[in-house]
């Protein structure tokens, strides 16, 4: 059987940013939705893309000046129409006034007016924003073929907004493809599906590899769910002692999950016994539920005379 090989990639540096929306924009002519970096609108062909928080302040900023110019164009008409100088004046005089309050008034409110005109902007064309994303993925599914490390990097910037299985079985079909190394950017909790997938599976034993901090409580019970059909893959037992050897890198992983831990502790390599051994020996009153004299048969027969054990005795 051939052998799949993994090439060497390195992606563009990625930010998640702080609200889903950030990386959002909107094309001001036709009003399309990217949460891609491109230049013109794929659209209308136009560089009119802009920040989708931009446009909701200037549709508010619309909003002000419409309401300014109102009290302005009433202000005007009740002077025009004022029956003697005196009552001119004291129409004068209070649209003056109102204007300068509500002048005020907006300008003090204006942050939550821009949250309120972004709200509208984004719940009134849900539809045509979801449009835009389906857009977007499948241009990053298009150039697959001719560039896979550019495919995976725009679906990786709409999973920001575009949630769901569909797009994060994509990215794992494309991860499977590279090969994975400690200084890259990887994520493991936002790809975790619903059902078992054995090209995640695979991922997950890689991450294990390269990136013990990435395996957390979502993706233990992802593993913990589908240990059955994990162990029926090839190479699934060293997928799943990888998974018990990061789980073991904190107390609480290897308190609630010591069950699972001891099934494949046996597989575990030599540093992985070491930190488990320590876990338990700095920590002895704990319900290990039997993972205690598990791993202390394993130190009794294979590590009696290994001086780093011996320290611990």
């Amino acid at each position: 059987m051939a052998v799949h090989k993994k090439k060497p990639v390195t992606f563009r540096p990625f930010k998640a940013p702080r609200y889903a929306f950030d990386n959002l924009r909107i094309c001001r002519r036709c009003g399309r939705y990217t949460a891609l970096r491109e230049e013109h609108c794929t659209g209308c062909g136009k560089s009119s893309l802009v920040p989708v928080e931009q446009h909701a302040e200037s549709i508010a900023g619309r909003k002000i000046h419409t309401r300014l110019l109102l009290t302005l164009f009433l202000t005007l008409a009740s002077v025009y129409f004022g029956t003697s100088l005196q009552q001119m004046v004291l129409c004068g005089a209070g649209g003056l006034v109102l204007m300068g309050l509500l002048y005020y008034t907006q300008r003090k409110t204006r942050k939550n007016e821009n949250l309120r005109s972004l709200d509208q902007l984004l719940g009134h064309n849900i539809g045509i924003l979801k449009q835009g994303l389906e857009f977007n993925r499948q241009e990053a599914v298009s150039v697959l073929r001719e560039n896979d490390v550019l495919a995976y990097e725009k679906l990786r910037e709409l999973s920001i907004l575009l949630r769901g299985d569909r797009i994060a079985r994509q990215r794992v079909a494309l991860l499977h493809g590279f090969l994975l190394r400690k200084d890259m950017e990887l994520e493991l909790e936002q790809l975790l599906l619903k059902d078992f997938e054995p090209l995640l599976a695979e991922y997950i034993g890689e991450v294990a590899k390269v990136r013990r901090d990435l395996i957390k409580d979502r993706t233990l019970r992802y593993v913990k769910t589908y240990e059955v059909q994990i162990l029926q893959m090839d190479k699934g037992s060293a997928i799943l002692a990888g998974v018990a050897g990061a789980a073991v890198r904190m107390k609480r992983y290897a308190l609630l999950y010591s069950g699972f831990i001891g099934r494949y502790v046996q597989d575990l390599p030599k540093d992985r016994v070491l930190r488990l051994s320590r876990l338990i020996a700095a920590n002895p009153h704990e319900p290990w539920n039997g993972l205690d004299q598990t791993v202390a048969e394993i130190v009794s027969t294979e590590y009696r005379w290994d001086p780093d054990f011996q320290v611990d005795a």
